[in-house]
């Protein structure tokens, strides 16, 4: 089987009337699917881009003599039995992996994949992958984004969550398509990464700071354009559940508010006549039953406080398998389920491990390919990322890979969007270059089995930890800046961005 797919415009055209993407947060390929072959062949003669037992990276270390020596820190299952000289000693499952967050920046993740933290610009040298360790151990030693947590093992950024530690992500990925050559756009971190999933460039910006707003037109805006000229068959809705004040909130005096990451960075959807474009979840699952889903639906996770599902580590990863599995089951039981395709995706790998070089000849997103912040010329893709796409046209076990020289990544969502709904246009040069998801649907007629039932792993919500993390310093950052109220300390930081949000946009 050819797993290099060429691009059917028609069929997407034909097919799919709905496309949902859900967002979630700072894991790599390897991280959440690396094992998701590892112990069976890939169906149809595929290949499969996975782990193996034998990929390391180096850690420096010194031996109990005093003398420095390189130590082969290899890949391993999450909860792997260790083997000490004739018997195996338990080792427990940690959800959290990795705790505390590692370091993700630009330079950071240059040193993961270069081990340098300046790398040239214009002909960078090939990536290597051996730096995770390292950076990890370094991060936790000097405070990259550590944000004060007690040091713990750097080895622990090899350690993998296995298929049955994963059993919603890693079903859906098995049913439908996994694109296992899916980066994301940005050798670095969350906003600038987010920037390109709506807007197809960061506007030159490589890291969270020191500007966290965009203010380039997204794909939201040119869906916009299309109706305000005329088009009536389209719509675009952004869906989200996030009280980040949940547990401090025992009257009901926040839970209204329904703060949007979107909405936030990207200031060309600030005005006020977009907030009927701003939904709950609650408002997407009634869309699903009505069959009136929007012609393009963004998702966003809960970023913070006690239901904190979007798997930020150190977040308990299985918070989110529950949502991927609520998601998922709202868009099977829609009516319009054939016609939906459903992206699961992550904004960026967050520093955990992924072992494939990414691909150099990405396009800058400006046709002058001027140079954006630390003289980045964003002519390099970032980390892996999983990418599962759910639609009843796939074929199951379906390992998808783009037909030429460029992988997918998130304007490839953008370019999805355009093509199934003949938008006029493109908003930069990456997304103009960028493949789309048509090639996946293959089938000529919707499949009737093989439908999964997904069912998360069970967890106690109300177990896990509160975290304040790099993120929710970035949106108070925001907040602070747009509404000049001073940002508070860090156990005060949920609270504000929930208050301050909702003096800035209401109730959406």
């Amino acid at each position: 089987m050819n797993q290099y797919l060429t691009p059917n415009k028609d069929k997407l055209q034909s097919t799919i009337k709905h496309i949902v993407v859900l967002m979630l947060e700072n894991r790599s390929f390897d991280n959440l699917l690396g094992w998701l072959y590892a112990d069976e062949v890939p169906p149809h003669d595929q290949q499969f881009e996975g782990l193996n037992k034998d990929l390391w990276n180096p850690l420096e270390n010194i031996d109990s003599d005093g003398i420095p020596f390189i130590e082969k820190v290899m890949i391993e299952k999450n909860g792997q039995a260790k083997k000490r000289r004739d018997e195996y000693i338990p080792n427990p499952v940690d959800f959290t992996l990795p705790n505390p967050d590692p370091g993700e920046g630009f330079k950071d993740t240059n040193h993961q994949l270069f081990l340098k933290y300046e790398v040239a610009q214009q002909y960078a040298p090939p990536a290597i992958n051996m730096g995770f360790v390292q950076n990890y151990q370094n991060a936790m030693l000097y405070g990259a984004f550590s944000f004060g947590d007690n040091p713990t093992n750097p080895r622990a950024i090899m350690k993998c969550y296995t298929p049955e530690q994963t059993p919603v992500l890693s079903e859906l990925a098995k049913s439908f398509a996994v694109c296992d050559h899916y980066h994301c756009s940005v050798p670095s971190q969350t906003i600038p990464n987010r920037d390109f999933v709506h807007a197809a460039t960061s506007t030159g910006h490589v890291n969270n700071n020191p500007v966290a707003q965009c203010d380039a037109k997204t794909i939201f805006n040119q869906i916009q354009d299309a109706i305000d000229s005329g088009r009536n068959d389209l719509s675009w809705g952004i869906f989200g559940n996030n009280d980040f004040a949940s547990s401090k909130d025992q009257d009901g005096e926040f839970g209204d508010n329904h703060f949007s990451l979107t909405r936030l960075i990207m200031t060309q959807l600030h005005d006020a006549k977009y907030n009927n474009n701003f939904g709950t979840l609650s408002d997407f699952e009634a869309n699903c039953k009505n069959g009136n889903l929007p012609s393009y639906s963004f998702l966003e996770p809960n970023y913070g406080g006690t239901g904190q599902n979007d798997q930020h580590p150190p977040t308990d990863i299985r918070a989110g398998e529950k949502l991927i599995a609520d998601l998922y089951n709202m868009i099977k039981e829609s009516p319009v389920f054939h016609q939906t395709m459903f992206i699961i995706t992550y904004d960026e790998h967050g520093g955990t491990y992924d072992h494939v070089a990414p691909p150099s000849g990405a396009k800058n997103p400006y046709a002058d390919e001027r140079a954006g912040q630390d003289g980045f010329l964003f002519n390099r893709f970032g980390v892996r990322v999983p990418c599962v796409v759910v639609n009843p046209y796939i074929k199951k076990g379906l390992i998808a890979r783009p037909d030429g020289y460029i992988p997918f990544d998130h304007s490839s969502i953008i370019k999805t969007v355009q093509n199934c709904f003949n938008l006029e246009g493109h908003l930069t040069e990456r997304d103009k270059a960028a493949p789309d998801f048509s090639s996946l649907l293959e089938l000529e007629y919707a499949r009737k089995e093989d439908i999964p039932t997904v069912t998360p792993l069970e967890w106690n919500l109300q177990a896990g930890e509160l975290h304040v993390n790099d993120l929710h310093h970035l949106i108070a950052d925001v907040l602070e800046d747009m509404t000049g109220n001073p940002k508070p300390s860090s156990s005060e930081i949920l609270e504000y961005i929930q208050i301050n949000y909702k003096n800035l946009f209401g109730n959406n």
